[in-house]
């Protein structure tokens, strides 16, 4: 087994020799990719997408994390605590902090706006013939949360739709849904494990290892006096505990800045100004994404069992998923459904899909990143699309059997565990059986009421 002092130094080792781009976990901006896309099967065209996105780039949900930290700096400087460094980061901090204040907690950045304008114009000139004719009827769902209808107003601008609705042809905003974009907030029984769950012993496993111990340590010092660092690592301070505290709280910090570039320059400054990465060494970043991330794949991901409620408070969404597209379908209604939600939406549904990349578990949390990236799998602005063809002059209404599908993860092509002759693209009736297969091991009936789905879940 490699140690975690050999993955955080052979990233460095890596990054040393070309130019070096922090990870930045769930704060990852948006980059498409559909190099391996391949056109249809000739006398095939698009018909209609299913679709579900996490927002775009954000600012910060709220200003506690962030007002934490800046109180500690300056409670240290009063001190006479901070090094060089350490006045150079509270500078940083403070500058942040007076940038997100402008700006409504939790809305899009400007690289958030364009993130969503970007695959919603993209859609649309892909297929044109699903979501860009008078006939077309294009179904919108978002969550309560504001950046959700700002990822779906940008997305709608970008697919060429006015929201007037005196230009409107076919759009319906269905309006909020909670039971399929935010049901790991309703189920009692996943929030009582989200809170306490056994999950909790692996990421101790990680913060206790000795390489976390002491990149910890040799951050802390680097910003403190050695006393004060003494005093932190004692836990003689209320409001921050502990170093690993310190460094999730910096790193948090470091990694929502890079979706917040024009902001930053709109506020006359330069992106260095606010660069808290460049106060840290790469693999130091490295062993911190590595804890942060961990969390994120033992809570919303595949974990070490890709069928634990984890994954499974995800059925909801898939259920839907598959009943409209059969609705679609058998009506010979064209367009596209499309849902704006979170990462904690996208990590599960893409574990309960079995995309790949997206399902495979860990027996070691130390090595989970060879498994699963989130920086793909819950990046900004984050999608998956079922994108269905039929062939021209085909049967019609509720004969479905000539229509293929195409499954795309952030807008290229993925494999799942369904045979095909002709990826990337499947037999609807194929994928169809694959998923109700699923559910039926998993005990769930799709014609029952979701809600008490969630709420019966163990």
């Amino acid at each position: 087994m490699l140690s975690l002092a050999f993955i955080c130094l052979a990233f460095f080792t890596t990054v040393s020799a070309q130019t070096y781009s922090p990870p930045l976990g769930s704060k990852t901006i948006y980059h498409p990719d559909s190099s391996n896309d391949k056109d249809a099967p000739q006398g095939y065209i698009p018909f209609f997408i299913n679709h579900v996105s996490r927002h775009g780039a954000r600012h910060l949900t709220n200003y506690k994390e962030l007002s934490l930290l800046n109180k500690f700096l300056q409670n240290a400087a009063d001190s006479g605590a901070l090094s060089s460094d350490g006045e150079r980061l509270e500078r940083m901090i403070q500058l942040l902090l007076s940038i997100e204040k402008k700006y409504t907690p939790g809305s899009l950045t400007k690289i958030g706006e364009e993130e969503q304008y970007g695959i919603g114009k993209r859609m649309g000139e892909n297929y044109p013939s699903a979501v860009r004719l008078p006939d077309d009827c294009i179904n919108v769902t978002v969550t309560k949360e504001l950046r959700t209808e700002q990822s779906a107003d940008n997305f709608l601008n970008g697919l060429s739709y006015s929201t007037k609705k005196d230009t409107l042809v076919c759009l319906n905003r269905k309006g909020i849904d909670s039971i399929h974009l935010r049901f790991y907030s309703l189920a009692p029984t996943y929030l009582a494990f989200e809170k306490k769950g056994s999950w909790k012993k692996f990421i101790d496993q990680l913060e206790s290892s000795d390489t976390i111990q002491t990149i910890n340590h040799t951050i802390v010092e680097r910003f403190f006096s050695p006393a004060f660092t003494i005093r932190l690592e004692q836990g003689q301070f209320k409001e921050i505990a502990t170093a690993s505290t310190f460094t999730s709280l910096l790193y948090a910090a470091a990694s929502i800045t890079a979706g917040l570039k024009s902001e930053i320059k709109m506020s006359g400054l330069k992106p260095d100004d606010v660069n808290i990465f460049l106060l840290l060494k790469p693999d130091e970043v490295k062993c911190l994404a590595l804890v942060d991330g961990a969390e994120d794949f033992l809570v919303k991901g595949p974990a070490i069992d890709p069928e634990g409620i984890q994954v499974r408070d995800a059925v909801p969404l898939l259920i839907d998923f598959i009943q409209t597209s059969d609705k679609h379908l058998a009506e010979n209604k064209k367009g596209a459904d499309l849902r704006f939600a979170h990462g904690e939406t996208i990590a599960p549904i893409a574990a309960l899909m079995e995309l790949e990349g997206a399902d495979v578990p860990a027996t070691n949390i130390f090595r989970y990143e060879d498994v699963w990236k989130i920086e793909r799998i819950m990046c900004y602005s984050g999608n998956i699309q079922w994108v269905f063809y039929k062939k021209q002059n085909g049967k019609k209404e509720k004969d479905t059997s000539t229509y293929l599908v195409k499954i795309l993860f952030n807008e290229s092509p993925v494999h799942i565990p369904v045979p095909t002759t002709q990826f990337p693209y499947y037999r609807w009736e194929d994928v169809r059986r694959f998923y109700m297969d699923k559910l039926q091991r998993l005990g769930v009936n799709q014609e029952e009421d979701m809600y008490q789905y969630l709420m019966q879940l163990k």
